[in-house]
């Protein structure tokens, strides 16, 4: 049924086998039309088209046709359009690519023509027989209704309507408008009779033709035929035969039908192999066997089984090894194939090296990569590509994870390796205080107060451009003796950070010392007993005070009472012990001057007793 009898209905069916418009076809079916006259409507077409089997057209007067794409379309219309151009009785007519304006330019090929040679009326609930003929040498098209030639129209099907294609879908397409009927069409489910049949070497096949008039059918030769006298026997030739059917086709005229057997030996073969790979992880392998039989088709890879399924002849492999393919046709027919799936996942070696750190001493640094191949080399920085990075050498400011990435050049498999880039600023911190003044008491003074924290070891150096540093330019207390900036610059071991922190000596002119205090002795002691041990200058405020910076001249000359010279000095930090001498009264002379006074050059003398 294609449509019911009831109003703006549209129905369409595709027979799901496309006919090759390269051959000759002839095709017999039934089509009732309902039986609603004055108020039937609208009609049957039958169709050629490259849509699709989802394919449908316009309801109402374009019956299921109007509006297709690329097609040909023979209508058997029932209701009168006078703006299609429609005659009043019921009528048939060919025409292409959906048109069914009997009056257009482009569209139309043949008719119309009363569709019964005997009756202007087909809606008479009665099965009416159909023919329809296509030639390729003739490019002939013909149209039988009642057993009765009715029509024929002449078009390069192939060129002219589908463009050079050759394979197309055929069906009906039947609509209802305000007018309907109840419409059907009926065929044979084989009725695309085959000219010629393969089997495998063992196996059978069913020989069809076309319904027969009586159900009467004569096939020669009998051999190998399960019954000679119906339409579809089974066939079972040991080797390739030519039948023959002879019967009465739908409208009673004699006619015989040819049916060769191919008779084959099964064969199977196996292509589309390639090699397994990471750019090709998986490959669709196709088998074709020699004939166009359906059979169960078994891929085992090495003992077990992959898949085994009827009319399975591709299979999706993504392991390699040693496959058969084994294809059984109706339990007749064997046929195997063995083949070989090889692969490559190969990858290169590759080593980044190990992990860096970014510090004061390598602001960069530098990544080298080894590897054994692979010039296509992809940088990722924190799984972020690295646009323009793609040498084996990296050189990098920041911290980060670096990945490198090479591919292999015939398994297109990646190898990686990643290098942790880390940094460490770590920098010592300086504190610096107050530092004491050079005075002439003190004209080398230590700089002091100076504070270092570092989680590292660290190294010092002191520095001056005004100043002068006597001692100690590498430790945190360095001696100097001159007004000025001094500037340490303290070096994290690790980091190679650095810190500097300037502090200022001055001199003072508040000496905290009068050169007037100076006390002279006139007597030791060198009795071992740790009082006057020797002889030397010493202020009463501090007896032990070492007052040896503040004179810039110090001349000691030490006599006997016979005038003989005993002892000489010019330091005052080699005084006179009286040792080896005899206790008695001895004469000194002292000239000295002092960087605490402006008096200049000073004499003192007097006696000196050794008593012991």
């Amino acid at each position: 049924m294609l449509t019911p009898a009831i109003g703006t209905m549209n129905g369409t069916v595709w027979y799901a086998d496309q006919i090759d418009l390269n051959n000759p076809f002839d095709l017999q079916f039934t089509m009732n039309f309902g039986t609603l006259d004055a108020n039937g409507a609208d009609g049957m077409c039958f169709v050629l088209q490259t849509v699709g089997t989802n394919a449908i057209g316009a309801s109402g007067g374009g019956m299921g046709y109007q509006t297709f794409g690329t097609s040909l379309g023979i209508e058997f219309d029932t209701y009168q359009n006078g703006n299609f151009g429609d005659p009043s009785e019921d009528h048939i007519a060919i025409e292409y690519n959906g048109n069914i304006n009997h009056g257009a330019a482009i569209g139309h090929v043949a008719g119309p023509v009363q569709a019964s040679p005997t009756n202007v009326n087909i809606e008479d609930g009665e099965d009416h027989v159909v023919r329809v003929t296509w030639n390729p040498e003739t490019q002939l098209v013909q149209v039988y209704f009642d057993c009765e030639f009715r029509l024929e129209g002449t078009i390069d099907l192939i060129n002219t309507i589908f463009g050079g294609e050759s394979l197309v879908y055929w069906g009906f397409t039947a609509a209802t408008g305000g007018s309907y009927n109840f419409q059907t069409v009926c065929l044979r489910e084989d009725i695309l009779n085959e000219s010629e049949v393969s089997i495998c070497n063992g196996a059978s096949t069913e020989l069809n033709v076309a319904s027969s008039f009586d159900g009467v059918y004569s096939w020669t030769p009998t051999d190998y035929l399960s019954d000679p006298t119906i339409g579809n026997p089974v066939a079972t030739p040991p080797s390739t035969m030519t039948y023959t059917a002879s019967f009465l086709d739908i409208c009673g005229n004699p006619t015989q039908t040819e049916i060769t057997v191919q008779v084959e030996d099964l064969e199977v073969t196996v292509s589309n192999i390639s090699t397994l790979s990471c750019i090709n992880q998986s490959i669709d392998v196709d088998a074709q066997i020699n004939m166009d039989l359906s059979g169960i088709y078994t891929w085992t890879l090495g003992n077990d089984v992959v898949s085994s399924e009827e009319n399975a002849d591709v299979l999706n492999i993504t392991e390699p090894g040693n496959y058969t393919l084994e294809v059984n046709v109706q339990d007749a027919c064997f046929a195997e194939a063995t083949f070989e799936v090889p692969a490559n996942f190969s990858v290169y070696e590759i080593n980044a090296g190990d992990d860096l750190v970014l510090n004061c001493i390598n602001e960069e640094v530098t990544v080298i990569v080894e590897t054994n191949g692979g010039n296509n080399v992809v940088w990722l920085q924190n799984n972020e590509p690295l646009i323009g990075e793609n040498s084996l050498t990296l050189i990098a400011d920041e911290p980060g994870t670096y990945t490198v990435i090479t591919t292999h050049a015939q398994s297109g498999c990646l190898a990686e390796d990643e290098v942790v880039i880390t940094e460490n600023f770590a920098t010592p911190i300086i504190t610096a205080g107050a530092q004491d003044s050079l005075t002439c008491l003190d004209p080398i003074v230590p700089i002091e107060n100076i504070n270092i924290s570092s989680s590292n070891g660290y190294g010092i150096q002191w520095t001056t451009f005004n100043g002068n540093i006597l001692y100690g330019e590498t430790g945190t207390t360095p001696l100097v003796n001159q007004l000025g900036d001094y500037t340490i610059t303290v070096t994290d071991n690790i980091t190679g950070c650095t810190s500097q922190a300037t502090v200022f000596v001055g001199e003072s002119d508040d000496y905290g010392f009068d050169i007037s205090e100076l006390v002279f002795p006139n007597i030791i002691t060198p009795n071992n007993d740790a009082e006057n041990r020797y002889w030397q200058p010493y202020t009463t405020s501090d007896r032990e005070k070492d007052l040896s910076s503040i004179f810039s001249l110090y001349d000691l000359t030490i006599f006997n009472r016979w005038g003989k010279v005993v002892f000489e000095s010019t330091s005052f930090n080699k005084p006179w012990d009286g040792q080896d001498l005899e206790e008695g009264t001895y004469f000194y002379i002292l000239h000295y001057e002092s960087y605490c006074s402006s008096d200049g050059k000073l004499e003192t003398h007097g006696n000196i007793f050794i008593a012991r």
